[in-house]
C-alpha cells in the first residue's frame, strides 16, 4: 500500500530501528513524517542527518526546551498540534 506513514519518536532508543523503517517506507513509495516530543527531541540532528531528505520531521518546542535539545535546521519547532495533524493525515502511525 502507498500512503502517509506518520511516526511518533517519544524515546531517545531505537535510532536504527527508526532509520530502516523510514527507509524502507520510502523505498515503497509511501511518504513518512515523523513528529518527536519528551526524549526523542534530543536524536534531532541524528535523525535529520540520516532522514531530513526523505521525510518530513518536526519535533515539540516545548518537549525540546524542556530536554536541553539544541535547534536543528532542516526540522521545524512546533507544537502537539503538528503531532495531531500528522496523525490526522496519516494511514499508519508507528509509536518508537
Amino acid at each position: 500500500m502507498v500512503g502517509k506513514i506518520g511516526i511518533l519518536v517519544n524515546t531517545d532508543r531505537n535510532t536504527d530501528d527508526i532509520v530502516g523503517l523510514v527507509k524502507a517506507a520510502v523505498d515503497s513509495g509511501n511518504q513518512v513524517s515523523i513528529f518527536m516530543m519528551d526524549d526523542g527531541t534530543t536524536i534531532a540532528k541524528e535523525l535529520c542527518d540520516k532522514l531530513c531528505d526523505v521525510a518530513e520531521i518536526t519535533l515539540c518546542d516545548h518537549s525540546a526546551r524542556e530536554k536541553g535539545a539544541e535547534p536543528v535546521e532542516g526540522v521545524a519547532a512546533s507544537s502537539q498540534f503538528q503531532n495531531a495533524v500528522m496523525m490526522h493525515e496519516a494511514d499508519k502511525v508507528v509509536v518508537f
